[in-house]
């Protein structure tokens, strides 16, 4: 009988304690792991955005958005110096005007891409204008080589009896270079 009383007044109350704290210990865990899992997938969506806006830069530098002349042009002055041409002539041509959108709200996402013409002509020896073409196919800026002569500068008569050392050679390009209508 003493063991009854014992249990039904101590053990018992003690037990059923012990069962709500587990089912406490047990909900703060699942709030725990929820919040944890919450932190996470907030973490992911940082770093997703954080590498849209780093892939946003980088699609910018390649076709900016408007025709950026002057963005251009210094891209054209890098690469003449980096491959030690000289740059006889540069016309850079008025970029195309955006053609009317039949549906604006379709066509809000997608940006034009249009065109600004230009006519180089570099002179050098033969490796420097290599390398001019090279670095204007690699640039950061999307150009495409329309048309071009190459032709030598250089006497059909070498001074001195002997061959020319470093002919020197013109090159002239027709280059689009690509931007984003606004």
């Amino acid at each position: 009988m003493a063991t009854l009383v014992v249990y039904g007044s101590l053990i018992q109350p003690e037990i059923e304690n012990a069962t709500k704290l587990q089912a406490l210990v047990a909900s703060k865990t699942q709030l725990f792991n929820n919040q944890k899992a919450a932190v996470t997938q907030v973490a992911n969506l940082i770093s997703q955005f954080q590498s849209a806006a780093k892939l946003q830069q980088t699609v910018s530098l390649a076709v900016p958005i408007g025709p950026s002349i002057t963005q251009a042009l210094n891209q054209w002055q890098a690469v003449a110096q980096a491959s030690q041409v000289g740059l006889q002539s540069l016309n850079i041509q008025p970029g195309q005007s955006p053609a009317a959108s039949k549906t604006p709200s379709a066509q809000s996402l997608v940006k034009s891409l249009l065109t600004i013409p230009t006519k180089v002509e570099a002179t050098g020896n033969y490796g420097s204008l290599k390398q001019f073409v090279n670095a204007i196919e690699t640039n950061a800026r999307v150009m495409n080589v329309v048309d071009f002569d190459f032709k030598s500068l250089s006497s059909g008569q070498p001074s001195g009896g002997g061959a020319s050392a470093n002919p020197i050679y013109s090159l002239q390009l027709d280059v689009n270079a690509f931007y984003q209508g606004n």
